[in-house]
């Protein structure tokens, strides 16, 4: 899908620097001389040279604008000049014949280049993602559609100029050394975006995910109640899981949130970047950056222990290393919340077990048996009104019949518990779709395609 987003009625000027082919008009033996622009709008283009035209100079000129496919001709006469500090002249030559659609290629470019206002636009269509890819227009997630934008494409020049000006010198470094960088970012209204910036054949490309500012109610969000009663609990390890785009760290700062406001605790969180930014109510709040604050989550788990923690938030568990600190830091007495990029509370187990040596794994089932107490699976499926987005779930209770399960390697009889576990709290994701298809917020058409017992919604 396209969306259009020039406001053609608010001409912009943009800082450019391309090369112009000019010459002056009414002269027969004028050379044709080379410049670079400074400045460019939809009617008219700065350069800046040594020698003085007067005003009213009639120049045609080639400009060589980014990421239009061919030079725009244009003729125009000389309607500013200004004297630089190098004792230079910037000259302004007002548009007078300039072929319609290259007008309006210039004006998409100037109007819209700039990171900001596209991601202030991103805001505004209340998108969850942008995608910034060279030689593309920007590209918004919204309610989960593609949505690209009806701007001319971003030059793999301009995306890396305005990329790496949301960056420090120690960053640059660093995506330079491991050719990707996770870092947060956040506009002058106070908006905070997860950003992602990568290589993509040799150019760069970047993902924003834009994190809403109000920390929500577990009503809000639509989470079950045994979420309000695993934040009550003081150890043990529990873990948010789904795929990307499925609310995790929102589920996981609605839960921080709710400690904070509840109880007096000690809570560290480890985060690449942090997202949501809590402010002391009852509990003392330390959030840690990596990259930043920390080196990495393991090296920040490390040291955990000797901080005092009541609570601890570990962002994400991607590597041996760093679900091997979470579950040692869930058996030391702490209540330890993480996420992990799985489909669902089984897979969560297997995940976990099999980022393992073989030869390890059967120690790590026992601690795993030991301290997990809940698991969490969550999905975002398009509501069947067009208003956004429902959260369904799974959830896993660690019962001692559950417990049981993973330390005997029962893993694949753990669906049954789910679906007969109500009483504990339990259900799977199939239940969680079923129950919103019957009241209507979602089609049942939707619901299968996240189903994994398909046939159990013939007769919805």
């Amino acid at each position: 899908m396209t969306q259009g987003i020039v406001d053609k009625r608010n001409a912009k000027r943009k800082i450019s620097h391309f090369p112009i082919r000019y010459r002056v008009l009414g002269k027969e033996d004028a050379p044709a001389m080379t410049a670079m622009s400074v400045d460019l709008s939809s009617k008219s283009v700065a350069f800046e040279i040594q020698e003085l035209f007067q005003l009213g100079t009639r120049v045609e000129a080639e400009l060589m604008v980014p990421s239009l496919p061919h030079t725009v001709k244009i003729k125009g006469k000389v309607n500013r000049i200004e004297e630089t500090a190098r004792k230079r002249y910037l000259h302004s030559i007002l548009f007078e014949e300039i072929k319609k659609d290259d007008q309006a290629a210039i004006e998409k470019y100037v109007q819209l280049i700039d990171i900001d206002s596209i991601l202030r636009l991103a805001i505004k269509r209340k998108a969850s993602s942008l995608h910034m890819v060279s030689g593309q227009p920007p590209i918004f997630r919204i309610e989960g559609e593609i949505f690209h934008l009806d701007i001319l494409p971003i030059s793999a020049e301009d995306l890396k100029r305005m990329v790496l000006s949301m960056i420090n010198e120690k960053q640059r470094a660093l995506f330079n050394e491991r050719l990707e960088l996770d870092f947060s970012y956040f506009i002058p209204e106070g908006t905070r975006f997860r950003v992602n910036m990568f290589l993509d054949r040799g150019s760069l490309s970047a993902v924003f995910r834009i994190i809403n500012n109000r920390i929500r109610t577990f009503t809000e969000l639509g989470l079950p109640g045994i979420a309000d009663d695993i934040t009550k609990r003081r150890k043990g390890l529990i873990v948010v899981t789904g795929p990307v785009d499925s609310g995790k760290s929102t589920t996981l700062a609605a839960m921080i949130d709710k400690i904070n406001h509840d109880r007096e605790s000690v809570v560290i969180s480890i985060e690449d970047p942090i997202e949501y930014v809590h402010k002391n109510v009852r509990s003392i709040i330390h959030q840690r950056e990596v990259g930043t604050d920390t080196l990495s989550f393991a090296n920040a788990l490390r040291h955990v222990l000797r901080q005092d923690a009541d609570v601890i938030l570990v962002g994400e568990m991607r590597d041996l290393e760093s679900i091997s600190k979470t579950i040692t830091a869930a058996e030391t007495g702490q209540l330890v919340m993480a996420t992990l990029h799985t489909p669902d509370t089984v897979e969560c187990i297997n995940r976990i077990i099999d980022v393992y040596p073989a030869a390890q794994q059967e120690q790590v089932r026992v601690q795993l048996a030991s301290c997990i107490e809940c698991i969490i699976g969550q999905h975002l499926i398009p509501r069947r009104d067009g208003t956004g987005r429902v959260l369904a779930t799974e959830v896993l209770v660690a019962t001692p019949a559950i417990r049981n399960l993973i330390r005997t390697k029962q893993s694949e009889q753990i669906p049954a518990y789910l679906e007969a576990g109500g009483e504990y709290g339990m259900h799977t994701m199939d239940s969680s779709l079923i129950k919103l298809v019957q009241d209507g917020i979602i089609d049942r058409e939707i619901a299968v395609g996240y189903a994994k017992n398909k046939e159990r919604f013939q007769y919805l």
